[in-house]
C-alpha cells in the first residue's frame, strides 16, 4: 500500500486536475522521441489540433495525409489521455500493418507514461509488450497487428485507431472486423494513399457519398499547409516553370515551397510525389491513363452533395414553363446495384430530381416512375429493354402508362455495344461543352471511375471503385430521352409566332388591312 502511495499520491494529484482534464495541456506535458532521435516535449501542430478537436466532438475520423505529419503520434497521445483519465475499463486500441510498427507505437505509450512527473504517474495494473492497463479504472491502451485475419475478432474495443490502412494485406477484411469489434465506439483511420480505387480512396469516396453509417468526418492535410515542407533559401537565379506558376497561383505557394516541391519531385518522381504529398484530393486519387471521362472533360462541372441516407432528392421542383426527360437504370432490388431515376430539365439540361435505391423491386419502381413522370409535367421516360428493364416496362404497360421513349421504329431502347458507346460519347460531349453544367458528387465519382474495357471500347467501372456506374447510365439515358422532348416555348417565342401568324393573315388578305371580304 505504501508502495502505491509513494508512486501515486491522490492528494498531490488533485492539484494538477485542471491540467489533466484539459487534453491540450496534458498532451503538451508528454514526451516523444522525434525523427532525429531526440527526446522532447510534444508540441501540437495545427493539423494535430484539428484531429483532436474532431475526436473531442465525437466524430469517427478519416485522415488523408501527407507523409510525416505526426498524425499517428497525436492520436496515440489522445488515446493515452483518454485511458489515463477514464473512470471505466475502456480499451483504446491501435492496429498497425507490421509488428515493428506496432512495437514502435507501444514504445510511445511507455515514453508517455515513464516521462510523466512522478506525482502524475497513476499506478498500473499491468504492463505488457503490447501496452498498459491502469490500476483503478482498468482502462487499457494497446497496440496490435492485423495478423492477416482481421486481428480483432476475439475482443471488443471502445476507441479504435487504424494506421496506414492502405498497406494492410486485406484492408477490407480488417475494416469489417475492426468496425464490428468497435461496437458503437469511436474510430479514427489514417493513411497516406496509394492509388485510385485503393482502400483509402474507397473509404473517402463513401464518406463523400454519405454512404458510411455513423458520424464520420474527413480530414485532408495537403503538403502546402505544412510549414516544414519549404526550403529555407532560394537561389537568386531561381525561375518558375509555367506549371509551377499555375500551382503557385492555385494554392498560394511561395518560391520556398515551389523549390521544395521541385527538389522532392526530382528525388521521388511526380506520381509518387502526388500520392505522398498531395495538394488536393485529385492529386491523391489521380485517374488512370485509360479513363473514359478525363479531368479535362469534367473540369468545368459544378459538383454538389446530396443528403445522406435519403433515396429521393428534389433538386428543383417541377415548373409549368419547363419540360423534362427521364432516364431509368433498373436493378433487381436485391441490395447490390442501385435502381436510379434521373430527371433532366429541357431548359437547362441539368438534373432536377434523382432517386436511388438498392431495395426497390421492379413493380414498385414502375409505380415510382409513373408518379415522377406525372409530377414533372408528364415527362417522357426512357428505360432500356434489357435485363431488369423488361419487367418494369411490362408493369408500366399494366398500369396503362404510355409516355415512353421509342426510337424511329417504335422500339424501346436496347443496350448494345453500339448504343452504349453512343450514350457515353454524347454524354461526355454534353458535359465537356457545358450543356450539362451541374452534377451530384456520386455521379461525378462514377464518371471518374469509368475506364475503357480490355478492347478499348465501351467504358466499365475500374476495379476497386465504389460505384458501378448506375447514376451515369441513368443520366445518359435521360439525356438521350431529352433529345426527343421538344423545347418549351418562351413568351418571346410565342409572341414571335403570333406576330408571324398575324403578318401571314395580312399578306393573305387581298383587300388589305382592316377589310374583310363578304360572301
Amino acid at each position: 500500500m505504501n508502495k502505491i502511495k509513494n508512486s501515486f499520491d491522490s492528494l498531490a494529484l488533485s492539484a494538477f486536475q485542471k491540467e489533466i482534464n484539459d487534453v491540450f495541456t496534458f498532451i503538451s506535458r508528454l514526451w516523444i522521441v522525434d525523427k532525429n532521435g531526440n527526446m522532447r516535449r510534444l508540441i501540437i501542430t495545427s493539423e494535430q489540433r484539428l484531429v483532436i478537436e474532431a475526436l473531442l466532438l465525437g466524430y469517427n475520423v478519416v485522415v488523408l495525409k501527407a507523409r510525416q505529419l505526426g498524425i499517428t503520434t497525436i492520436v496515440r497521445a489522445f488515446h493515452f489521455w483518454k485511458a489515463y483519465t477514464a473512470k471505466s475499463p475502456i480499451k483504446c486500441v491501435v492496429v498497425s500493418h507490421k509488428q515493428d510498427s506496432a512495437d514502435e507505437i507501444t514504445l510511445k505509450d511507455f515514453t508517455f507514461y515513464d516521462k510523466l512527473p512522478t506525482v502524475l504517474r497513476k499506478p498500473l495494473k499491468k504492463r505488457t509488450s503490447s501496452g498498459l492497463k491502469f490500476m483503478y479504472s482498468h482502462a487499457a491502451i494497446s497496440s496490435h497487428t492485423a495478423g492477416g485475419h482481421g486481428g480483432l475478432r476475439s475482443f471488443s474495443v471502445t476507441d479504435l485507431h487504424i494506421t496506414e490502412l492502405c498497406f494492410f494485406e486485406d484492408p477490407d477484411e480488417l475494416l469489417a472486423t475492426a468496425l464490428a469489434a468497435l461496437n458503437g465506439g469511436q474510430a479514427i483511420i489514417e493513411s497516406t494513399a496509394k492509388s485510385y480505387g485503393d482502400p483509402m480512396h474507397r473509404l473517402v469516396d463513401k464518406i463523400q457519398r454519405n454512404e458510411l453509417q455513423g458520424n464520420w468526418k474527413l480530414l485532408f492535410f495537403p503538403w502546402q499547409d505544412h510549414l516544414e515542407y519549404s526550403c529555407k533559401e532560394v537561389p537568386p537565379d531561381f525561375v518558375r516553370t509555367a506549371e509551377e506558376n499555375r500551382l503557385a497561383s492555385l494554392y498560394d505557394l511561395n518560391d520556398n515551397q515551389i523549390l521544395w516541391r521541385r527538389l522532392k519531385i526530382q528525388e521521388i518522381g511526380l506520381v509518387k510525389f502526388n500520392t505522398e504529398y498531395p495538394a488536393c484530393l485529385d492529386d491523391v486519387f489521380a485517374q488512370k491513363g485509360d479513363c473514359y471521362y478525363s479531368n479535362n472533360d469534367i473540369e468545368n462541372l459544378e459538383v454538389f452533395s446530396l443528403p445522406a441516407n435519403v433515396e429521393e432528392h428534389y433538386i428543383e421542383n417541377s415548373s409549368e414553363k419547363d419540360l423534362y426527360g427521364i432516364g431509368v437504370d433498373v436493378a433487381s432490388g436485391r441490395g447490390r446495384d442501385y435502381s436510379v431515376i434521373t430527371v433532366l430539365s429541357k431548359t437547362t439540361c441539368n438534373p432536377v430530381y434523382i432517386y436511388r435505391s438498392k431495395e426497390i423491386t421492379p413493380p414498385l419502381l414502375a409505380l415510382k416512375i409513373q408518379h415522377i413522370s406525372i409530377e414533372y409535367n408528364n415527362a417522357l421516360v426512357l428505360i432500356e429493354e434489357n435485363n431488369w428493364g423488361l419487367p418494369v416496362l411490362n408493369e408500366l404497360k399494366n398500369l396503362s402508362f404510355t409516355n415512353l421513349w421509342k426510337d424511329t421504329n417504335g422500339s424501346n431502347w436496347v443496350t448494345t455495344m453500339k448504343s452504349k458507346l453512343t450514350l457515353h460519347e454524347e454524354l461526355k460531349e454534353a458535359i465537356r461543352k457545358g450543356t450539362i453544367k451541374i452534377l451530384d458528387y456520386v455521379t461525378v465519382s462514377e464518371l471518374k471511375a469509368l475506364v475503357l474495357n480490355d478492347k478499348g471500347l465501351a467504358p466499365e467501372a475500374v476495379r476497386g471503385s465504389t460505384g458501378h456506374g448506375d447514376n451515369v447510365i441513368s443520366l445518359g439515358l435521360a439525356f438521350q430521352c431529352l433529345k426527343s422532348v421538344k423545347e418549351p416555348e418562351t413568351v418571346y417565342q410565342k409572341f414571335k409566332k403570333m406576330n408571324a401568324m398575324h403578318s401571314f393573315q395580312k399578306k393573305s388578305n387581298p383587300f388589305g388591312s382592316g377589310i374583310t371580304r363578304k360572301f
